[in-house]
């Protein structure tokens, strides 16, 4: 019997139907460049400038002018920002949601910024700082969003490792620039502001977003919406209270001893202000060095296991420990032992939260708003932890240390334990979309 054997043509090679899609690269450069130059704009002016400003302005009253004016900027941004996230929300637009609102805030930093370079009145910089806060804050809201918006969501931990990390790195920047320009509080003023202008820029190449159809008309935004923006149903969203919770818990520890960290070194290891300085600069940059790894490694491991409760737990033990340590330390290495364990802790926290939170924030459409929300659970507690920081410090006398008139076991203590509620909370996160741990 005679005849051909036909030979089919090989299917075309291509991925599996049910590869996920990932972001495109361009959105991820996007998201980790822009945050870099955002944070460098807005942590510039508070880690530094600020402080230099106030000290020209008002030389003898500079501590009570620069907490009035840090306290004003710390209530404008928690809640400035889920309004900014609201109304990105509902913006229809032929550029779309998100980039108007980074490139509009990030340009808006700019004159803001002028106004605090050339302040002569406590209120003229307050009125500055007022005002760049509602600007970056604007920016900031509509970033964080296309995460949501665009990143799929077996790569949001991934990303969010990446965008923690930018966050954490754009502060050396500016630390560097105080540096270079030490005197010059203009230049420190306008330069972070022209790069977040940058920043701006490269969203709006980057970010590019269809615009939106015309059959998906905007929900309506009023004083009732806008207001409406600022809080959430527990019991509607009770996995997204409990991150809410843990967030602000774990940034109420953190605040709550870093606020007097420079007193705690001269206290507990009796040291001399410029050895405490010293220490303290050292210190900030291995918790720098620490956060920006921590970030970007954990974030990853994250999504690549799913198990986002798992590195919760991780990192709230690791804070909690770092707290103890402090605690009952009065040497120079538990000290730089307790600064390691923190900042990978911080830093694996944050950058796994983000993901998390993305995971169980109602799905409505409002992802900005929600994660506006979010950010004043890291906000807030930069403005209670001063004011119930001393309370603890005048409980009794410190046990360890050779000054015994501020008690900061009780202080690192309360650290101690609301790290430790934090972490506590994590089996209480349950949410269909949570199914690896």
């Amino acid at each position: 019997m005679n005849g051909t054997l036909t030979t089919l043509p090989a299917p075309a090679a291509g991925p599996a139907p049910d590869t996920p899609r990932a972001a495109p690269r361009r959105i991820i450069v996007a998201l980790v460049s822009t945050e870099l130059l955002i944070t460098f704009a807005l942590a510039t002016p508070i880690v530094a400038t600020l402080g230099l400003k106030v000290n020209e302005i008002a030389p003898d009253r500079k501590e009570e002018v620069l907490a009035l004016v840090m306290a004003v900027g710390a209530v404008a941004a928690f809640l400035l920002n889920p309004v900014f996230g609201h109304l990105s929300d509902r913006t229809r637009s032929r550029f779309g949601r998100r980039r108007p609102w980074i490139l509009g805030g990030l340009a808006a930093g700019l004159p803001a910024t002028a106004v605090m370079a050339t302040a002569t009145t406590s209120t003229q910089l307050i009125a500055g700082w007022l005002l760049a806060q509602a600007a970056y804050n604007a920016a900031l809201a509509a970033l964080s969003a296309v995460i949501a918006d665009r990143v799929p969501p077996h790569q949001q931990a991934t990303v969010s490792g990446l965008f923690g990390s930018a966050a954490f790195a754009g502060v050396v920047p500016g630390l560097v620039l105080v540096g270079l320009l030490p005197g010059n509080t203009t230049a420190l003023f306008l330069i972070p502001a022209a790069a977040g202008v940058v920043g701006g820029a490269l969203a709006w190449t980057l970010l590019r977003e269809p615009p939106t159809p015309a059959a998906a008309p905007a929900a309506p935004v009023s004083v009732r919406t806008v207001l409406g923006s600022l809080l959430f149903d527990p019991r509607t969203a009770p996995a997204f209270a409990v991150v809410w919770s843990q967030r602000f818990l774990l940034q109420f520890a953190n605040a709550l001893i870093g606020t007097f960290g420079l007193y705690f070194l001269m206290s507990r290891l009796d040291m001399t202000t410029a050895q405490a300085a010293a220490l303290l600069s050292a210190t900030g940059l291995l918790s720098l060095a620490g956060n920006v790894v921590a970030a970007a490694v954990f974030g990853r491991l994250a999504s690549r296991t799913g198990a986002y409760r798992a590195f919760i737990v991780g990192s709230g033990v690791l804070m909690t420990t770092a707290m103890v340590i402090k605690m009952v330390s009065a040497s120079v290495w538990p000290v730089y032992l307790a600064t390691v364990l923190a900042a990978i802790g911080l830093g694996a926290f944050y950058a796994v939260d983000l993901a998390l939170v993305l995971r169980v924030m109602p799905q409505d459409g409002d992802s900005a708003r929600y994660l506006g929300v979010f950010n004043i659970a890291k906000a807030l507690p930069q403005t209670l932890a001063p004011l119930l920081a001393p309370l603890l410090l005048a409980l009794g006398t410190d046990p360890v240390g050779a000054s015994p008139e501020k008690n900061y076991f009780a202080l690192f203590l309360g650290g101690a334990l609301a790290a430790l509620l934090a972490t506590a909370l994590t089996p209480l996160i349950r949410h269909p979309r949570l199914t690896r741990d």
